[in-house]
């Protein structure tokens, strides 16, 4: 499954996601943002409405229950004129019929009428109790004090009932009204008591009842008080001046007169007033109730109109929006993915196939809104995306010139090196020879720098060695690629080797670590090569200059290129070598680090560090180990000391090569065959290792016996100063030819081996005693029998001159042999 493909999600991450909210779709996610504040505003709604229809349900049920109120109210009123009759002395029949018929009335409508059981219980208690004074004053004289007490509780009965009724009720214009109601039958019940003790023959003279109809008046005159509270002062007046006059009567001492019509009038004022007022505030309290059960009733359906209008046009404009919203943003998807999945792919393929940026389709979506914005940053993704399309194809285009511009130089190279070698054996003359060296070696370092341009495209070799590479074998590779490499000094190797397919680039980067340290630090002045185990089972090699070094932020900066592993930068045309060795380095998992050699010092120099990891070395048992050379011991903490010496003079070209590394390692690398100088020469097609593995060589020839050497001078620092220019080619033979020796000198034959073999034709000699070269034949070096010494007139030996050429000339073989079968370049590599 392709881990980049959004389509190849997994079944449990999938159904994970939709757990989430970040997982629901677009639908989901925004009927969720619309129907939840529609659904939340319709739950409120139903609750406004059902509080109003709940309150006209009730004001309903008071509706059934306030049309008692009238009929009780009269009911007491007949109770009151009947109880005044039969206190007075009155004639009782008309308000006995009265009463009946009103009490007949009442409880029908008790019967019939869903009342609540309180009130119920409360109005049939009253109507027991006035039936029951009914008859006692029907039979015969009733006392006073027992009517007033028996009236009293009949109408106190009553007003619990009415209070009762619009206790459920709760609307502000109904409540006051059943309070006044019940307060005005309180006054009234207090009225009805003083006029039945007031009609007591004793009443003049018996103090108790005159103080029960004092507190009769006291009373009647609370429940003025309470009505002044929520009526007109007028109406209130009307009651409170006759109340008043009948209670200071109440207070006079028995002996006084009284007014006995003005206490009557008083009487009847008062009756007639709150009969007058009970009747009109019953009748304002049933017809409040009906009218505000009716209002009730009309206001919760016009809430409930209102609610579901205001919700389904909240729902409609929702449904609208996110409509809206889905459409736009799904155009804008299916224009992406159209995008990305159709356009983008056929214009990189246009564009790789060489045509022209084409015109890019802005995506369906022409609002300004966010979406719109989104659009067109999605546009203008699309324009980078292709843009830098073209410009990677265009990379790609320079790149593949590059491959092919390198393969082709190399293949020229390696003709040139072919041309070169045959050259080098139809040559007799020295000093040309050393010319033809040279430029053998120059067209060496061209061939480095088409590997670079390799590099450059990011072209791995097709062919690869695959037979691991000692370390020694590899350093002399990467010293046989550089110009100036007698100034390299090798110190301390550690034993191993590298796995065949990266021993080319890592020859190729330690190569360009030393031609950078070469070119950058003093003629005079040597660089050190340390090669040292690290850590981690690793390889850790140093190469040191004292040159003029670096400032810090330039070794900070050039280490955070390295450390990109050759990214393309503005800065790769000017350090090419530093490009090339990040990517060499990211190829394979090396590091490679810069810092100061020696910070305190006039000549700070540069340190590169490279470490090969583990992963890039051989098995002991893969590589094929040679006799152990002698080596110049050097760590990388002694390195240092090499440039801590002071100038001296140039020393002759055999002190050189005694203590550089072509005197370490006398077996040529490469293919190449060391002269008298010690400057490599490699064979055509050689990539700069011997492949130990595959064609392992016999024992290298012993080198030719040397003359001594006179000891240096004193003053001549332990590792001399580099300043001569000369060719380095036949240097030591120069120094011999020129040299007057007291002695003859006897040189070393060469061991037999496969290229000596052969026909051994006898060689003429010329009377200077060089030999004759005739066509088709070659130079073979005489048995170890055949000694010659130099004249006797002090004139360099020709048969020396002969040996070391035929020296030459037995390595030059031996390496074409080794190195022509593997490496010679394909049709391929052009």
């Amino acid at each position: 499954m392709d881990a980049d493909d959004p389509r190849g999600v997994e079944p449990t991450r999938r159904s994970a996601a939709w757990m989430s909210l970040e997982g629901w779709p677009l639908r989901w996610k925004v009927a969720a943002t619309l129907v939840v504040p529609v659904l939340l505003a319709a739950a409120f709604g139903a609750l406004r409405i059902q509080n109003d229809l709940s309150a006209a349900s009730r004001l309903s049920v008071a509706t059934g229950n306030v049309a008692i109120v009238v009929p009780a109210v009269e009911f007491v009123d007949r109770l009151d004129a009947l109880a005044d009759a039969a206190a007075s002395g009155a004639p009782t029949a008309e308000p006995l019929t009265r009463f009946d018929a009103s009490a007949t009335a009442l409880t029908a409508l008790v019967t019939s009428a869903e009342l609540d059981s309180a009130v119920a219980a409360e109005l049939a208690t009253a109507s027991s109790t006035a039936k029951a004074l009914r008859d006692d004053i029907a039979a015969g004289p009733v006392p006073q004090p027992s009517i007033a007490e028996r009236a009293g509780e009949t109408a106190a009965e009553v007003a619990s009932a009415v209070a009762t009724i619009t206790a459920t009720v709760d609307d502000d214009a109904v409540r006051p009204l059943a309070d006044r109601l019940v307060t005005v039958l309180a006054a009234q019940r207090a009225l009805t008591a003083q006029q039945v003790l007031v009609a007591a023959p004793d009443f003049g003279t018996s103090v108790a009842l005159r103080a029960e109809a004092a507190e009769a008046a006291g009373a009647e005159a609370a429940a003025i008080d309470r009505l002044a509270q929520v009526m007109p002062a007028e109406q209130v007046a009307a009651l409170r001046g006759p109340s008043d006059a009948r209670r200071e009567t109440y207070t006079r001492p028995p002996e006084a007169p009284v007014d006995a019509l003005r206490f009557a009038a008083a009487m009847r004022d008062s009756a007639g007033g709150y009969h007058a007022m009970a009747e009109q505030l019953a009748a304002d309290l049933e017809g409040t109730v009906y009218a505000r059960a009716n209002a009730l009733r009309s206001a919760a359906l016009r809430d409930t109109a209102i609610i579901l209008g205001a919700v389904l046009a909240a729902l409609v404009f929702a449904l609208a929006v996110g409509r809206s919203l889905i459409r736009s943003i799904g155009r804008l998807r299916r224009g992406a993915a159209h995008v990305a999945q159709v356009q983008l792919p056929e214009e990189i393929d246009r564009l790789s196939r060489g045509a022209a940026v084409p015109e890019i389709e802005a995506l369906p979506v022409r609002t300004n809104e966010e979406i719109g914005q989104l659009a067109r940053a999605i546009d203008d993704i699309h324009f980078q995306a292709v843009r830098l399309a073209g410009e990677h194809g265009i990379r790609l285009q320079i790149g593949d010139m590059f491959e092919t511009l390198s393969r082709r130089s190399r293949s020229l190279v390696e003709e040139q090196l072919a041309l070169i070698e045959t050259l080098e054996l139809d040559e007799d003359d020295p000093q040309r020879l050393d010319h033809l060296f040279r430029l053998d070696h120059l067209a060496t370092r061209m061939r480095r720098n088409g590997d670079n341009l390799l590099v450059l495209a990011d072209t791995v070799e097709r062919h690869r060695r695959l037979e691991p590479v000692p370390l020694s074998e590899m350093l002399r590779a990467a010293m046989s690629e550089v110009e100036d490499y007698r100034r390299v000094r090798v110190g301390t190797v550690v034993e191993g080797a590298i796995v065949g397919a990266a021993s080319g680039d890592v020859g190729h980067l330690i190569a360009e670590l030393l031609d950078n340290a070469l070119r950058y630090s003093p003629p005079e002045y040597p660089v050190a090569v340390t090669v040292s185990r690290a850590v981690d089972a690793g390889i850790l090699v140093e190469v040191a200059d004292r040159g003029l070094g670096m400032p810090a932020d330039d070794v900070h900066a050039a280490n955070e290129r390295l450390a990109l592993g050759g990214e393309v930068t503005s800065e790769t045309a000017k350090r090419m070598g530093l490009f090339v060795v990040g990517r060499l380095a990211r190829r394979h998992g090396a590091t490679v680090r810069l810092r100061t050699t020696a910070p305190s010092t006039d000549r700070p120099g540069v340190t590169a560090s490279v470490h090969l990891p583990g992963a890039l070395l051989a098995p002991p048992t893969d590589v094929a180990v040679g006799p152990e050379e002698p080596r110049v011991p050097m760590s990388a903490q002694d390195a240092p000391r090499l440039w801590s010496v002071e100038r001296g003079p140039v020393p002759d070209h055999a002190a050189v090569s005694r203590t550089g590394v072509a005197a370490e390692d006398p077996a040529p690398a490469n293919g190449a065959v060391r002269t008298g100088g010690m400057l490599p020469r490699r064979s055509p097609g050689a990539s700069g290792v011997n492949d130990v593995a595959s064609h392992p060589a016999g024992p290298p020839p012993p080198p030719a016996e040397e003359p001594p050497e006179p000891p240096p001078p004193p003053a001549e620092p332990p590792w001399p100063s580099i300043e001569s220019d000369g060719a380095p080619i036949f240097e030591r033979m120069t120094s011999e030819w020129s040299m007057h020796r007291a002695t003859p000198a006897t040189p070393q034959a060469l061991p037999p081996n496969e290229f000596d073999a052969g026909d051994r034709a006898p060689v003429r000699y010329t009377e200077s005693g060089l030999p004759i070269r005739e066509r088709g034949a070659h130079l073979i070096p005489e048995p170890s029998g055949g000694e010659r010494t130099a004249a006797a007139d002090g004139r360099s030996d020709p048969a020396a001159i002969r040996d070391v050429l035929s020296r030459q000339l037995a390595g030059v073989r031996r390496g074409r042999a080794e190195s022509d079968a593997a490496e010679r370049p394909t049709e391929e590599d052009r």
